[in-house]
């Protein structure tokens, strides 16, 4: 992996869209259009006005970055478990013909007891969060979780405008959702000891939409129709967004899912949040038919959500859904 920058994306391939129209109730057929456009190209946009406050942010970001501050012996005391909660030491995501990437991380999601329907019946992805013993560390991050949330059902709703469907499309499949929070941390690129590892290897993410808080150190890249890598650097006061393998089904790849990657190119500690807005696990994905048509047949069999998306965190991360794996 050569440490050279690559070219920053133009404005043309990855837009900022205003949403001060949709955050305020105001119209938004112009945005619509706007983001059609964004997702028929490269399918990654920035979100400037976007209502969640800058200072959430920074607590959420300040609260990650105390975390993978302690002892890795204090950050093992909550790894990972059978419900895809908690820490991911270095190295545990692993894609396939691929070193394991230069990261680590900590998963937070909806915070369901262990007596809820959905995790008695052994649901895959779903259950009670963990928090670790640090003051300060869970109100943040649960203040985050709720406000990008919420922009997450407003943002869905501007994706079924912008694809000529009734409001509620996407957002009937929200009401429990397999959400995933991700607090990364990436040191710096130097430390791979595989050639083929870096801080995350090119993918595309499983689910519905993405959205990204990067720190201002960037490391951010997206791959291009001919196949060269753009940096997508961070802008002040934005989200990136850009889109799954759920929604690229959903729209027979109308809009289609991405591949990027994070090369840690400064030696320095990289910090970022993606907000990974899953639907229900029993959604039904199935080409929409705003998106098929003569000439434009169905790509796709119809899939399940959630076991779509959680064989291929099994296949990646290694998880074993509940009363697969130790307790």
């Amino acid at each position: 992996m050569s440490n050279s920058f690559p070219q920053p994306v133009s404005l043309e391939e990855v837009p900022t869209l205003d949403m001060a129209p949709l955050i305020s109730g105001g119209d938004s057929r112009r945005l619509a259009q706007a983001l059609r456009s964004a997702c028929e190209g490269m399918a990654f946009f920035y979100v400037t006005n976007h209502g969640v406050s800058q200072e959430t942010i920074d607590a959420a970001l300040s609260a990650s970055k105390r975390f993978f501050d302690l002892p890795l012996e204090t950050r093992l005391k909550v790894v990972k478990d059978r419900f895809h909660r908690g820490y991911l030491p270095l190295g545990t995501t692993h894609f396939p013909g691929r070193g394991p990437d230069l990261k680590d991380s900590y998963d937070i999601g909806v915070d369901l007891p262990l007596d809820h329907p959905d995790v008695v019946a052994g649901l895959p992805l779903h259950g009670p969060n963990q928090w670790p013993d640090l003051p300060g560390f869970r109100e943040p991050l649960e203040s985050y979780f709720a406000a990008v949330r919420d922009f997450g059902l407003q943002l869905l709703k501007l994706f079924a405008y912008s694809l000529d469907l009734n409001a509620h499309f996407f957002v009937q499949h929200y009401t429990r959702p397999t959400i995933l929070m991700r607090l990364m941390h990436y040191p710096p690129q130097e430390q791979a000891t595989d050639p083929t590892s870096i801080g995350a290897t090119a993918h595309t993410d499983f689910g519905l939409v993405t959205v990204l808080y990067q720190d201002p150190l960037g490391g951010l890249e997206v791959q291009k129709p001919d196949g060269e890598w753009a940096a997508a650097p961070p802008v002040p006061g934005t989200f990136v967004v850009n889109l799954g393998q759920l929604m690229a089904r959903w729209t027979n790849d109308v809009y289609r899912a991405t591949p990027h990657r994070v090369v840690n190119r400064l030696g320095k500690e990289r910090y970022s949040i993606p907000f990974f807005f899953n639907p229900n696990h029993d959604a039904q994905v199935a080409c929409i038919s705003t998106c098929t048509g003569p000439g434009r047949p169905a790509q796709y069999p119809v899939v399940t959500a959630g076991e779509y998306i959680a064989n291929l965190v099994q296949i990646n991360q290694g998880y074993q859904p509940p009363g697969e794996s130790d307790t």
